[in-house]
């Protein structure tokens, strides 16, 4: 006969009468888990209670000893600053702020000459900054400049960076430049006057000066202040369009020209307060011959703004009360 496929029913019922009622008996019950006892749900309880005990002493603790943090970390900063300046008076009772100070001590000791002029290297330090090398030019009596720029042989090269400029470079005996962040902070400390001294290659001097200068910080781009010409000056008033005007170098374009950076295209890299682009350019490519180039060392109007001179120095002098 042929085979077809049976019920699962059947099949039991089958082996039921087959094996007769001493047969195994076949259950179809499933089993259903017993729920957790009263006790076993009291002890988890407990047991998350304890837990959550221990975090919120944890973090009883925790806040503790950030609290305590605070207050330590509070302390040693106060005791920084305190150290800080004690450490800035005793520096400042080492080194005189600027070249100003200098010449005045030496005027009031014992074995000072009223009547001489010496140039020479010092340490000054301004307030709020770092003791640093600086050339002073002493004049009879009581009076001190600082120079912040020196060209006379071209050997030190000022196309340099905008960080360089901040910092200054160079070395007060020969070509340098004071830095930005000495200038800030010596020209804020108090009201400074400016004195240009120039050299052509025939030999003519001549001079200017300006009662007013005074060099923001960086987060103003070094701005630049410089006013009160005096009218007596030889040079001429060269300053007057860089008057207010941003720090700029090849790297860092401030200026106003808006066809390039005025560093780049007519100041041989020097950095300069550029407006669009210059009329004075202290900073500019040294030429050993001169010359009638653009990106010379130049001060318009006493010469061509293509005109590059000799030599030249800035100098800073605190401003009288």
């Amino acid at each position: 006969m042929a085979w077809r496929l049976v019920p699962a029913t059947v099949v039991l019922i089958l082996l039921r009468i087959a094996l007769g009622s001493n047969g195994p008996t076949v259950s179809r019950s499933a089993t259903v888990p017993r729920l957790p006892s009263q006790s076993f749900q009291s002890n988890v309880a407990s047991s998350l209670d304890t837990i959550l005990s221990k975090l919120e002493a944890n973090h009883r603790e925790l806040t503790s000893s950030i609290s305590e943090m605070t207050r330590v970390a509070r302390e040693t900063q106060m005791e920084m600053t305190d150290l800080q300046e004690d450490m800035e008076l005793l520096l400042g009772q080492m080194y005189k702020p600027s070249c100003q100070e200098i010449a005045q001590d030496q005027h009031e000791g014992v074995a000072w000459e009223t009547n001489k002029a010496s140039v020479g290297v010092f340490t000054v330090k301004p307030p709020k900054y770092r003791p640093t090398e600086v050339r002073c030019e002493i004049e009879r009596g009581a009076v001190g400049w600082t120079v912040m720029l020196s060209r006379t042989n071209g050997i030190e090269l000022f196309n340099r960076t905008y960080k360089e400029y901040q910092e200054g470079f160079g070395h007060p005996t020969g070509d340098y430049w004071i830095g930005n962040d000495f200038l800030h902070r010596l020209t804020t400390w108090k009201p400074h006057q400016l004195r240009v001294v120039m050299e052509d290659w025939d030999g003519q001097k001549t001079w200017a000066q300006y009662n007013r200068f005074r060099v923001a910080g960086p987060e103003d781009s070094y701005r630049i202040t410089i006013e009160q010409f005096e009218a007596d000056s030889a040079a001429g008033d060269g300053m007057e369009i860089h008057n207010g005007m941003l720090f700029s170098t090849y790297d860092r374009d401030d200026d106003n020209n808006k066809d390039g950076n005025c560093a780049q295209l007519f100041g041989g890299g020097g950095g300069w307060w550029y407006n669009n682009c210059y009329h004075v350019l202290p900073t500019g490519r040294y030429r050993s011959s001169g010359g009638m180039e653009y990106g010379g060392v130049a001060w318009y109007p006493w010469r061509s703004v293509k005109h590059s001179l000799k030599a030249i120095s800035l100098l800073l002098r605190r401003s009288s009360p």
